[in-house]
């Protein structure tokens, strides 16, 4: 077993306190993001997300402890403080926290499942309890298994399957002879426990991403050349080609979006576990250990968190940075806190279909806003939520500075206010994208709905 410099150790047990609290602000975040919006709470993507940002939180908690629990006067250790009992505790949580990487390949198949193989969201809520009973049972069950086989130990960074003393061989690799007090072929269990699960996650990660890839990009070559033939036939003379070729270019933009937040979900998934993944490793080859990788390790390791709570607001961030392009970077993250940056618009539509008006929210009356939540109920509007549609929603968006938002057109007597969610009122079903997370201003499963309310496309026409 390697020794470390004075100065060495202090960095190896410091880091994880930092990146720990980091993570643990992440993965509370997303908690808190999920739980107040009952829609949310009603939704499959929503729910693994919830499950992963808990399971999340409770190790980057007990990594952030580093070295503390780990019996003190332990040799080699900066700042061991400590019991048996405190670093069992440690190691047992740790190793439950398998099942963070297990949910994200749970949500990476679940991403393959719906753009990929077109699954509803009714059918995905049926096969919901097989990607939550997975993480939550290996995790829990190798935790216990772990826990009876005295294999939570100090293991230099903090407290996990390891043997004592440190470097003793066990049975397995001794004739059969135990040197070990505890943590028997703790080697053995590293791998069938844990490093084997995790890159069997990487592994199916990595294919669920490249399959929904290659789908994307399937869709998109088979939508530019049909929209390359189409447009050297004839050009859309009446309103509904027009509206058909505008949603086909929504669903285009939907597609990038959706891939694009998949592919970060998994990059901070690979970013967090690349040095430990790179350290067991060569640990097992060559039977060496290298501090810089063990360094990368102790940083990165406790930090998935925080970065899967940055890749969950990248539509919102990007949506402000292309609303105000004034803003710097830090300003458009730090508004993504305070909540501002968008005007939320209520669009508001005559009974007759035409005659639309965008009004800032807020400026319209309670009664309003409660004829609007009626009629909100039978829309079927589609789009990525979360995954991307605030980036679209945007770019839909129009921005003519000449429009005076207060003017309203029509007869005000004979208007109902709808609210939509996204502000542009663009009504997006056939498409493959159209059961992946539905807009949160829709309150009815698309089972459910039987018609479409028409609202403005942004463009100053009628989406039916």
């Amino acid at each position: 077993m390697p020794t470390y410099t004075d100065i060495q150790q202090i960095h190896l047990s410091v880091w994880p306190h930092f990146t720990g609290v980091l993570s643990m602000i992440g993965s509370g975040l997303i908690i808190f993001e999920v739980l107040k919006d009952p829609k949310k709470r009603q939704r499959v993507y929503h729910r693994l997300l919830l499950a992963m940002s808990i399971c999340d939180f409770n190790t980057s908690f007990w990594y952030f402890l580093s070295t503390w629990p780990i019996p003190r006067g332990t040799a080699n250790v900066f700042a061991p403080s400590g019991t048996t009992a405190s670093c069992t505790a440690q190691g047992f949580f740790i190793q439950f926290g398998i099942a963070t990487p297990l949910y994200n390949a749970a949500l990476a198949l679940y991403y393959l499942l719906i753009i990929r193989y077109q699954w509803k969201e009714k059918r995905m809520k049926k096969a919901e309890k097989y990607l939550h009973s997975v993480p939550l049972l290996w995790a829990s069950g190798t935790s216990l298994a772990a826990l009876g086989l005295t294999l939570l130990n100090n293991a230099n960074l903090w407290c996990w399957i390891a043997s004592v003393p440190l470097g003793c061989k066990g049975s397995h690799r001794n004739n059969g002879v135990n040197d070990c007090e505890r943590g028997n072929n703790q080697n053995i269990y590293r791998w069938a426990f844990f490093y084997g699960p995790l890159w069997a996650a990487i592994f199916l990660s990595g294919v669920a991403m490249l399959l929904t890839y290659m789908a994307v990009v399937q869709t998109e070559k088979a939508s530019s050349k049909w929209k390359s033939v189409t447009t050297a036939t004839y050009e859309p003379t009446n309103s509904a080609q027009r509206k058909k070729r505008e949603k086909e270019e929504s669903d285009r933009k939907h597609s990038k979006q959706v891939s694009s937040q998949a592919l970060y979900y998994l990059l901070a998934f690979f970013f967090s576990w690349t040095p430990a993944t790179l350290t067991r490793f060569i640990q097992t080859i060559w039977s060496k250990t290298y501090y810089p990788l063990i360094l990368l390790m102790a940083i990165f390791t406790p930090m998935q968190g925080f970065l899967n709570y940055l890749v969950y607001m990248r539509p919102r961030w990007i949506s402000y940075r292309k609303r105000h392009p004034e803003w710097g970077r830090c300003k458009a993250f730090a508004m993504i806190f305070r909540g501002g940056g968008f005007d939320r618009p209520t669009v508001e539509a005559t009974a007759r279909g035409k005659n639309f008006s965008v009004l800032p929210y807020g400026r319209t009356s309670a009664a309003s806003r409660k004829s609007s939540f009626s009629i909100r109920s039978s829309l079927n509007v589609s789009s990525v939520a979360d995954l991307g549609s605030e980036e679209q929603k945007e770019e839909e968006r129009p921005h003519d500075d000449n429009v005076n938002p207060n003017v309203t057109s029509g007869d005000d007597e004979e208007e109902s206010p709808v609210d939509v969610e996204n502000g542009t009122g663009v009504v997006v079903k056939g498409s493959i994208f159209s059961s992946v997370i539905p807009e949160e201003s829709s309150l009815q499963d698309e089972d459910e709905v039987d018609e479409k309310v028409p609202v403005e496309n942004g463009h100053g026409e009628v989406a039916r």
